[in-house]
């Protein structure tokens, strides 16, 4: 059967190709019998021909697992990467945690609620490794000598039995840190060792602070709802019964999770990688 509304004849894809069968056929092959077919309305029926013979070699040669398949995320995981930043240096080095959140401009106080951690989405991308953050603090400072802490955690797909889909599970080696919230203004720190990522893969980004505070600090957020595991009106997750100061190493699939009302929307948790 052609295909549809298609010219019958097929000046290149099926004359170069019509001794061959698709066991055979190589990349290399398909490379010679598209150059040149300019992309352009005139070659359309030509262009589908090439797609054609392309997805069927790949069927046949068993190399093809889904349009949206990425490493240990699997179909859960949309494939896009972060941009690389713009800048060496400055806020413009680093690049978001969450590619789909709005701008980050509003500065929100932090509140007893920060005692205890909040997950928020974490894309990595094309990267394999975190390099440095940044927290954007701005405006009210924490107490003197006052830190926090954040880690990194995977989260369930639809492989994980028991689990729902999007749960932190784990926390990844190497990925807690801790940083200093006695600040108005952008600070950096790197893993204390190697923080490897699977790339195009949705995480959780945790933090929480170390200790009480008398005066909280104030940090940058997004502008307006983002919708991810929360209600409506916030972009994150806590979980029931959570110890004060405390990253876990991991949870189960009895964990309870609700809302978290930390920052109601996305925190400016910023990044640099390398792959």
């Amino acid at each position: 059967m052609p295909l549809p509304d298609a010219d019958k004849r097929s000046p290149r894809v099926y004359t170069l190709l019509q001794n061959q069968d698709l066991e055979n056929i190589t990349a290399d092959t398909l490379a010679d019998v598209a150059d040149p077919i300019a992309i352009e309305e005139a070659n359309e029926d030509e262009l589908r021909r090439l797609c054609l013979v392309a997805f069927a070699r790949m069927v046949t040669k068993g190399s093809f697992d889904g349009w949206l398949t990425a490493a240990s995320g699997g179909s859960d995981a949309p494939v896009f990467a972060p941009f690389s930043p713009p800048e060496d240096t400055g806020d413009a080095s680093f690049i978001t945690t969450c590619p789909i959140a709005t701008g980050y401009g509003n500065g929100f106080t932090l509140t007893s609620e920060y005692y205890t951690p909040s997950h928020y989405p974490f894309y990595s991308g094309d990267y394999t490794e975190v390099e440095e953050w940044g927290i954007f603090f701005t405006g009210t400072t924490g107490d003197a000598g006052s830190t926090g802490s954040l880690a990194v955690y995977t989260l369930s797909t639809s492989d994980d039995a028991g689990w729902a889909v999007g749960r932190p599970m784990e926390m990844v080696e190497n990925s807690e840190v801790s940083y200093a919230t006695d600040t108005g203004g952008r600070v950096e720190v790197s893993p204390g060792a190697t923080l490897t990522l699977e790339p195009k893969t949705w995480y959780s980004i945790a933090i929480c602070s170390d200790d009480a505070y008398t005066q909280f600090p104030s940090i940058y957020r997004a502008k307006e709802i983002n919708q991810f595991w929360g209600s409506v009106n916030y972009g994150g997750l806590k979980a029931e019964g959570e110890t004060n100061y405390t990253l876990p190493a991991s949870y189960s699939t009895s964990t309870d999770w609700a809302d978290a009302p930390t920052l109601y929307y996305i925190p400016k948790l910023f990044w640099r990688g390398a792959n």
